[in-house]
């Protein structure tokens, strides 16, 4: 895979209690599917099927189902459809072929989801040689053992106890006008901008919802969140830089009129990214937002960590949500990887699902704290020149944007302030995870103006692409050139919301 570089990731993150698992990948030509813990077939999948259940023979086998959440009438028509393509179906004629079906049901995404499977071995670790041996198979496009779960960060700062809530607003540079940051505070009250009507779900693994700066009432949509500090901390970070409330203490939200549920990617006992999207999307609706707070790492412990659309079945969860009309906007992870690399050729890394893809860049408050980064390095320097890329976050033709990757004044941690579990806020959260949020919290407050100048709401395309044609470019570092070191502009809502 692509060469290995200085990572960013917490030292001692908690890795929650999880099943190792495969998902596999039927071709599309071929129907078959699964019941009741086997693969079974229709018509010329019934010997394939036979096949794939002597692999899973071999192994102490827990489960086999769909890894997309498919009623039985669904699975029905998919494998009918299946059962009339040829060798090698292409996605356009699929297409194709379901909207000239008659009185066809089939929702063209379903069908899509309905090619993936998930198996579950007793043993986590049989799922590396289980996964192999599907591979092998020929009605099998691919299988793959399924990420593990880890959040897109670095450090947790220590803990700084005060008497009271400070009003930490002035530090939120990124609120400020271009090109320091985004210029929040320039559009709430000149454009009314400040994400009303628009829904945000953020799917990561935990939160604090009774933090005393977010709204009260924010809903869990799905999944099972985590309890352990990390990632309750890494959570409530993300929601403070989007829907923290407008007081007298604290931080404020950069779409603090917006409302925010939280989806956990842990569902039904296993780490499924791919079923918490797909969740996510059927609760929300056209002009929404789907906010991807994960990364995954190719090889333990050598910090290749990449976007979560690497995998297909996360490609194919963002695209039908996309393709519902929700913006889906996804860290681009903290790697340090090359997303051009040959070694991600045919991935989901070089193959546009329609997100908007966010990686880091250098924040005007240049000098950055290393301390507990590792030896090595020094305890304080220069992070490089701002909006150039940070030297820890992924870069490719498919990032579209950047926020800032360092010096984020949000809810959570603890390294400004800390009493209790719900006053805490910290100035050094970072990483896509801080860029990301940015982002999102852009895409709501444009998407309040459209709705209201165009009476519907921008797609998913067109928003992606106001904030790219409006943004305040990506600058030049040294050894950082914009050129092969692509994480796109900083967002400018006051020139986006000039172009709606």
């Amino acid at each position: 895979m692509a060469k290995r570089h200085v990572p960013y990731q917490l030292a001692k993150f908690h890795l929650p209690a999880h099943r190792d698992y495969v998902v596999a990948e039927v071709k599309y030509e071929m129907p078959v599917g699964v019941d009741r813990g086997r693969f079974v077939g229709k018509e010329r999948g019934e010997e394939p099927a036979k096949g794939l259940n002597d692999i899973i023979s071999k192994f102490d086998v827990r489960d086999v189902s769909f890894h997309f959440r498919l009623k039985p009438n669904v699975v029905r028509e998919c494998l009918a459809l299946a059962a009339t393509l040829r060798e090698a179906a292409k996605a356009a004629s699929i297409l194709r072929k379901i909207k000239a079906a008659p009185g066809a049901k089939l929702d063209a995404p379903r069908f899509f989801q309905s090619n993936f499977v998930q198996v579950v071995p007793k043993r986590g670790e049989d799922a590396k040689k289980l996964a192999a041996a599907l591979r092998g198979h020929p009605a099998i496009w691919g299988a793959h053992v399924a990420p593990l779960p880890v959040p897109p960060l670095y450090l947790q700062p220590p803990a700084v106890a005060a008497a009271s809530s400070s009003n930490l607003e002035p530090t939120q540079g990124y609120l400020y006008s271009p090109p320091c940051g985004i210029g929040a505070m320039d559009v709430w009250k000149a454009a009314d901008a400040t994400g009303k009507g628009v829904t945000i779900c953020d799917i990561e693994g935990g939160w604090n919802l009774t933090h005393e700066d977010l709204p009260k009432g924010i809903k869990v949509i799905g999944g099972t969140p985590l309890s352990e500090p990390d990632w309750v901390d890494h959570g409530t970070a993300v929601l403070g830089e989007m829907v923290s409330l407008p007081n007298a203490f604290g931080t404020v939200g950069i779409s603090h009129g917006a409302k925010a549920v939280v989806q956990s990617a842990f569902v039904d006992d296993l780490y499924n990214p791919a079923a918490a999207i797909d969740n996510a999307a059927t609760k929300l609706a056209a002009g929404d937002v789907i906010l991807i707070e994960l990364h995954s790492e190719l090889h333990k412990d050598q910090g290749d960590y990449v976007a979560m659309q690497y995998y297909a079945q996360i490609f194919t969860a963002i695209r039908t949500a996309v393709e519902k009309g929700i913006v889906v906007v996804e860290a681009a992870g903290n790697g340090n990887q090359d997303f051009n690399a040959p070694d991600f050729a045919d991935t989901g890394l070089q193959k546009d699902c329609g997100a908007i893809v966010v990686g880091a860049g250098v924040p005007p408050t240049n000098c950055v704290d290393f301390n507990g980064f590792g030896p090595g390095l020094p305890a304080y320097g220069s992070l490089g020149v701002p909006r150039s890329r940070i030297f820890f976050s992924n870069y490719g033709n498919i990032v579209n944007l950047q926020g800032w990757g360092w010096h984020v004044t949000t809810t959570g941690y603890g390294d400004a302030q800390a009493v209790g579990p719900n006053r805490r806020y910290t100035l050094r959260f970072s990483g896509t995870s801080s860029a990301s949020p940015i982002v999102t919290g852009a895409v709501a407050c444009l998407q309040e103006v459209a709705r209201r100048k165009r009476g519907q709401p921008l797609t998913p395309a067109e928003m992606r692409r106001i904030l790219i044609r409006t943004g305040t470019p990506q600058e030049n570092g040294p050894g950082v050139p914009a050129a092969t070191n692509q994480i796109g502009p900083q967002p400018n809502l006051a020139a986006a919301i000039g172009a709606v």
